[in-house]
């Protein structure tokens, strides 16, 4: 079982950016940056992630698995494979995959996964899950009209914190992101 330990700030540049500070300092698996907004959030390609403060789940999850994780071209896919499930689980949505890091939902994008790394002389010193799903958001301030949002497809809000621990749920579930060693 992974010991999440998680980090709320109201506001922050990049979730990204906090995590990887307090991996460089050692933070161990499971240590979750969470914020509900960030100024500057960033997707693939140099790609603004934008969400109102407050509507998203906008959040970065350091690993530790061994190296031979990050040199598994279907790592992103497997972590939106987990994301899915989870939204699948707690809304009944089952989103696709729009590889390599997107969830679709009516072909509209819902959730964006950001991996990063650090890696010297061949040794992986972490690995960081950077994850937006757009959760309450209303349709007239998503920020393309190629999003969604889940309020939009289900027309109710949902419970941030509990798709939260189920998204975190599935990823502990993953023994390569989360070797029971590293636990």
């Amino acid at each position: 079982m992974v010991a999440w330990v998680v980090h709320r700030y109201q506001r922050v540049t990049s979730t990204m950016d906090i995590a990887a500070d307090l991996a460089a300092q050692g933070a161990p698996a499971g240590t979750v940056v969470l914020a509900e907004e960030q100024t500057e959030g960033r997707g693939r390609e140099g790609r603004r992630w934008l969400a109102p403060p407050g509507t998203s789940l906008l959040f970065t999850v350091i690993a530790r698995p061994p190296f031979a994780v990050v040199q598994d071209e279907r790592l992103a896919v497997r972590v939106a494979e987990h994301v899915a499930a989870a939204i699948a689980a707690t809304c009944g949505l089952r989103p696709s995959i729009k590889e390599p890091n997107d969830l679709l939902v009516n072909g509209r994008k819902l959730v964006g996964i950001l991996l990063q790394s650090r890696v010297r002389a061949e040794v992986l010193e972490y690995l960081l899950l950077g994850i937006g799903i757009n959760v309450n958001i209303p349709a007239d301030c998503l920020p393309l009209p190629t999003a969604t949002s889940l309020l939009v497809e289900l027309g109710h809000p949902v419970d941030r914190d509990r798709l939260l621990a189920a998204v975190l749920d599935q990823l502990a579930r993953d023994e390569r992101l989360f070797p029971p060693t590293v636990r």
